[in-house]
């Protein structure tokens, strides 16, 4: 019987993560929820059990199989070090371990080949969900090669900042209705009925999030060589999307484009202004949808991708859980023999 810590299981992600392992083909029965001290929650929802929250920091990670992170990169890279210290296998969301040569970045459906001859204990990064998002759109073309340059606008929600991100814009909606003044902590220029031209630090133009958006992807589909990506902060409580251009190498037809997207896991809708993905339609569902597929005059790839972000990076944890049990369980019965 697998036994799975979440850490953060009281933020936005974590409750995704268990929504998702709840419903998991290998659904582990049993799962400790698990926070910081500051955490004010003292029970989340499993299924149909309540589970006590625990502190992070103190509780002993031995008895687990796997230990998801769904916490900021600070404590995450403590508390993996700590679990792989004890024999724990890790999966991380937090992007502390994005850029680590040593560990292996892996989206079960964009690149399948990084989850082969794993040990049974070790470390799983998950990317972040801009390049989630561009993986799963690019991986499919790319392996049947139709490539070429991409540029992409990714339009990044509230909760990409976590659940206080979706708290503040609440309140930032609240107040400037009522004439008051609104909470500016996580989004210091405010958010509601706004756009954000600039998602994180810059640095010769570039922010700090575009560039890590743009390494991950070019990890998860190594043929990448030229990709640019900008990074907008736009009003919604949830969701990702993005605008995206491929300036294609050679020719291909949309309609092979399409099945090629379809046969990697993306959903197309048939064409027509009511059958566009929009980020609020695709809630609750943890795969990407792509509309508005089109060759310009040149040639080039257009296209608007859409996913909800929470559901499609906790799918992408889960699942890579759920290799690492597998490879743990091979093991031990391996030993046993």
């Amino acid at each position: 019987m697998a036994m799975v810590g979440v850490a953060g299981a009281t933020g936005a992600l974590g409750k995704e993560i268990l929504l998702v392992l709840d419903k998991a083909p290998w659904r582990p029965e049993k799962v400790v929820a698990l926070a910081s001290n500051r955490s004010t929650i003292p029970f989340v929802e499993y299924g149909s059990s309540s589970l006590t929250v625990e502190d992070l920091a103190e509780h002993d990670f031995a008895d687990l199989d796997v230990l998801i992170l769904a916490v900021p990169t600070e404590v995450a890279k403590e508390a993996a070090e700590r679990a792989i210290g004890e024999g724990v296998a890790v999966v991380d969301c937090s992007g502390a371990f994005s850029e680590d040569p040593d560990e292996r970045m892996v989206v079960p459906w964009v690149n399948p080949e990084s989850v082969k001859d794993l040990p049974a204990r070790g470390l799983l990064a998950i990317p972040g969900a801009p390049a989630l998002l561009l993986g799963s759109v690019l991986g499919p073309l790319w392996r049947a090669g139709i490539r070429g340059a991409v540029s992409a606008t990714v339009l990044v929600s509230a909760s990409h900042s976590g659940r206080d991100g979706v708290e503040e814009l609440s309140k930032q909606v609240v107040a400037l209705f009522n004439s008051g003044t609104p909470p500016r902590k996580v989004f210091d220029q405010g958010l509601a009925f706004d756009l954000i031209p600039q998602v994180g630090n810059a640095d010769q133009g570039w922010t700090d999030q575009e560039r890590r958006a743009a390494a991950e992807v070019a990890i998860l589909v190594p043929e990448v060589e030229q990709i640019a990506v900008t990074m907008v902060g736009v009003p919604l409580f949830s969701s990702i999307s993005a605008t995206v251009q491929v300036r294609l190498e050679g020719s291909a037809s949309l309609e092979r484009i399409a099945q090629l997207l379809e046969m990697g896991g993306v959903q197309v809708p048939k064409p027509g202004p009511r059958q566009i993905p929009r980020p609020r339609r695709v809630e609750g569902h943890p795969f990407v949808h792509v509309g508005r597929l089109r060759l310009d005059e040149q040639g080039n790839l257009h296209l608007w991708a859409t996913l909800d972000n929470l559901r499609g990076s906790a799918a992408a944890a889960v699942g890579c859980a759920g290799v690492l049990v597998k490879a743990r369980t091979s093991s031990d019965d391996s030993l046993s023999r």
